[in-house]
């Protein structure tokens, strides 16, 4: 990366814009003790469920639609921590720097730091294309994690049965945390069709294996725990996917990441021969754009959906550092500054082009700084206590492990979108209570407080939850 001082400034003033916006991303996010969306609670209850010893997977109880392994490595976080939203979401952001410098190693083992520097930082500037999904609770990152891990030790393994058994354990574990993340196992697939001529039955079977590895996986999961199996295979497999969605986001993908196309000019206009890497990445493209865009186009699915896309895409740039930088050298000074700059464009596009909605998005929270007033509140209420919008409030103050309103809404999907009436598993809850924490949230549940209504509850005033996203409804007499 050895331009001219001149040619070097644009892309240090993105790279600096890059590292800020993380440091202040995670000041936020891992400041507050408050859940940042109805997910946290709810996974963190269900890892809180198998430490108490208590049936995750059963027919009349609803758990996150994520991989068991998300569940099992939250539960040892709280077996050491203890309820910590904290520590939980500092756990899973280990996950992505590790990924960010594992990548930025491998893809630039032979450039210099400055490259290696740039390259974790572009790797680590995908949170801001995936709903700030680095810093909470959810599985993306780690899923990556493992899958990456199982595709690089694929791609080295050699002849050695050792090194293929433990990148199909990888691949399988990454499909464990989150399914989606399967599709990597089929990269080598790809490849082999891609770029293996002539081709042959044996490297064909060889490539398969991975695939294949984890169908046999998910067979043993079903017949083993169909309980398991439903909850993490069909109830996903049952939600609608929009195809009239799948133009735009495939629009958005490549319109708003203008890096990638940076990435393949420079290899479509090297005279060299495509390199090993190149080959790999531009495998994995083929396989995890289609993908994203797919999941993306199901009910209720964000932007952190484009995860796996994103991560290739910014591979295929990072691989052509060199080649970039190579081009940059061989022009004039003047030429080579208003060309850089153009890159730093094209970089900071890539990653800033939804600035207001990250803004927006490190200001909301599942409810508000009153989360703990609202336990205290919950402690002083007699007779049942629930909480189905966030249950850990009620398992700070009453150590009662409920339903989580969210997850049932997935479990009993109408046509493959949320029901309109509450399921008849929070209703229940609901009749036999007799206080409700109700939690105001930007995922609005409009079916929950009608119900509340027609069962008999009414809202009670404390002075202490005045203003707050925080309510409590009552059946009682007041």
């Amino acid at each position: 990366m050895k331009l001219s001082s001149r040619s070097n400034l644009p892309f240090l003033v993105v790279l600096v814009l890059l590292a800020f916006a993380a440091i202040h991303v995670a000041a936020v996010q891992l400041g507050a003790h408050v859940p940042l969306s109805p997910w946290e609670p709810a996974i963190a209850t269900e890892a809180l469920r198998l430490d108490a010893g208590l049936p995750i997977y059963e027919t009349d109880h609803a758990t996150h639609l994520y991989g068991p392994l998300l569940t099992v490595l939250l539960a040892g976080v709280f077996k050491i921590f203890g309820l910590n939203f904290i520590a939980a979401r500092v756990t899973m952001s280990l996950f992505a720097f590790a990924l960010a410098i594992s990548l930025s190693v491998i893809l630039c083992r032979e450039k210099s730091r400055a490259c290696r520097a740039m390259a974790f930082l572009l790797f680590l500037g995908i949170n801001f294309r995936t709903n700030l999904i680095v810093f909470s609770i959810q599985p993306d990152w780690a899923a990556a994690f493992f899958a990456v891990a199982g595709l690089c030790l694929w791609i080295a393994r050699g002849n050695s049965l050792f090194s293929s058994s433990v990148s199909i354990a990888l691949f399988i574990g990454a499909t464990l945390f989150k399914q989606t993340s399967a599709a990597f196992a089929l990269i080598p697939v790809v490849y082999v069709l891609l770029w293996k001529q002539p081709l042959r039955v044996r490297d064909l079977a060889v490539s398969v294996l991975s695939a294949m590895s984890i169908f046999l996986a998910l067979a043993t999961i079903r017949s083993l725990s169909p309980q398991v199996f439903h909850s993490i295979i069909t109830i996903p497999a049952a939600i609608k996917i929009y195809p009239e969605r799948a133009l735009p986001v495939t629009v958005y993908l490549f319109a708003t990441f203008p890096i990638f196309f940076v990435g393949l000019w420079s290899i479509l206009r090297s005279r060299t021969l495509i390199t090993e890497t190149e080959r790999w990445i531009l495998s994995a493209l083929a396989v995890l754009i289609p993908i994203s865009i797919w999941t993306t186009c199901k009910s209720g699915a964000g932007d952190n959906s484009l995860l796996f896309a994103y991560l290739a895409m910014t591979a295929l740039f990072v691989a052509s550092q060199d080649a970039i930088f190579d081009w940059l050298r061989s022009l004039s000074n003047q030429r080579s500054f208003f060309a850089a700059a153009a890159i730093a464009l094209a970089i900071f596009i890539s990653f800033f082009i939804q600035f207001r909605h990250n803004l927006a998005l490190l200001s909301v929270r599942h409810g508000d700084d009153k989360y703990d007033t609202a336990v205290e509140v919950a402690r002083g209420l007699s007779g049942t206590v629930v909480s189905p919008q966030d249950p850990t409030v009620v398992y700070r103050a009453k150590k009662y492990l409920g339903r989580s309103l969210y997850f049932e809404l997935d479990t009993h999907a109408v046509a493959g979108n949320w029901p309109t009436e509450l399921p008849m598993s929070i209703l229940q809850e609901l009749q036999q209570a007799t206080y409700v924490i109700a939690v105001r949230s930007y995922v609005p549940t409009p079916m929950f407080e009608r119900s509340l209504q027609s069962i008999g509850f009414h809202q009670v005033s404390f002075s202490e939850l005045e203003n707050s996203a925080y309510t409590v409804w009552s059946k009682a007499s007041d």
